[in-house]
């Protein structure tokens, strides 16, 4: 019993670690809103991975938007909302939700 607590305890704690660059929280509708996402574990940076944003809109309609790799552990992803209003986001990354947000699109 105490190896596999100790076992899950140090899984746990292996696990990578994400980060969102903080990307501007409005955004001119029809305009491009970017964010950058980081990948490490105990340090070092992590490639290989495929994060993507779930982008849902005012009406309801989700989105997936896969992040494009630029660098070690960086990966970028650029989302273009069609007309003004809030829409949600969230960020997956090796099948876990690692971020939320929401972004408001402002009218030309």
């Amino acid at each position: 019993m105490v190896v596999a607590c100790i076992a899950a305890l140090g899984a746990w704690t292996d696990r990578p670690r994400v980060t969102l660059e903080p990307a501007p929280p409005v955004v001119k509708a029809a305009q491009t809103w970017s964010a950058v996402v980081q990948i490490s574990r105990r340090g070092r940076r992590l490639d290989g991975f495929r994060p993507v944003f779930e982008v849902t809109a005012p009406d309801g309609k989700s989105v997936r938007v896969r992040a494009k790799s630029v660098g070690e552990g960086q990966y970028k992803v650029s989302v273009l909302f069609p007309r003004s209003g809030f829409y949600t986001y969230k960020l997956v990354v090796a099948d876990r939700v690692a971020a939320r947000g929401t972004v408001y699109a402002v009218p030309r």
